[in-house]
């Protein structure tokens, strides 16, 4: 038991050693997109965001969604570097379709949109604003995510954390494209 009790504790000790500092506030639900709206308008350098799926209904122009698309229009109209990785995959064209319509109207306001791999599923929710601060969890951009569905999502206040998530953000962008793919165009 002694031997059990010195092991668990060397381990305990390890694991907080290697730990992140971090802030963590959780943002469920209704919270999401009050905390991100805040996150995205604070946003004075970057903002880089890794998103499964990202929706925009044209027809509804005060609803949640639009206020993402606006808040990452103005963030780039002031100067701030906006870029975004969507889903591109070959195995579902709906949400591919529904990512491009987004994508396109990012584009045409100056975001920098990328296409992950069609032979990878990036299922990512991710945001990272000024390489401080990142918003991770279930979260997609879609009407039922945001406004109906039970959702998981933390803001975190760390510029360990965030650095971890740019890098990875780069790793990706590195193997996308920021052409739609040419196996969804034909």
């Amino acid at each position: 038991m002694k031997k059990f009790l010195i092991c668990f504790g060397i381990l305990l000790s390890a694991n907080l050693l290697f730990a992140y500092p971090a802030d963590v506030t959780p943002i469920p639900n209704r919270e999401y997109i009050p905390a991100l709206h805040q996150a995205l308008n604070n946003a004075q350098k970057s903002i880089k965001i890794f998103m499964f799926s990202a929706r925009y209904y044209p027809q509804y122009k005060n609803d949640a969604n639009s206020l993402i698309l606006q808040d990452l229009i103005d963030a780039a109209q002031r100067g701030v570097n906006v870029e975004i990785i969507l889903d591109a995959s070959n195995w579902n064209r709906s949400n591919t379709l529904d990512n491009k319509q987004f994508a396109d109207t990012l584009k045409k306001c100056g975001v920098k949109v990328y296409f992950d791999p069609p032979d990878v599923t990036s299922h990512d929710k991710m945001i990272i604003v000024d390489g401080k601060l990142s918003i991770v969890g279930s979260t997609n951009w879609s009407y039922y995510a945001l406004e109906r569905n039970n959702e998981a999502s933390v803001l975190i206040h760390s510029e360990e954390v965030a650095d971890y998530f740019i890098k990875y953000f780069e790793k990706v962008k590195e193997l996308s494209t920021e052409k739609m793919p040419e196996w969804f165009l034909e």
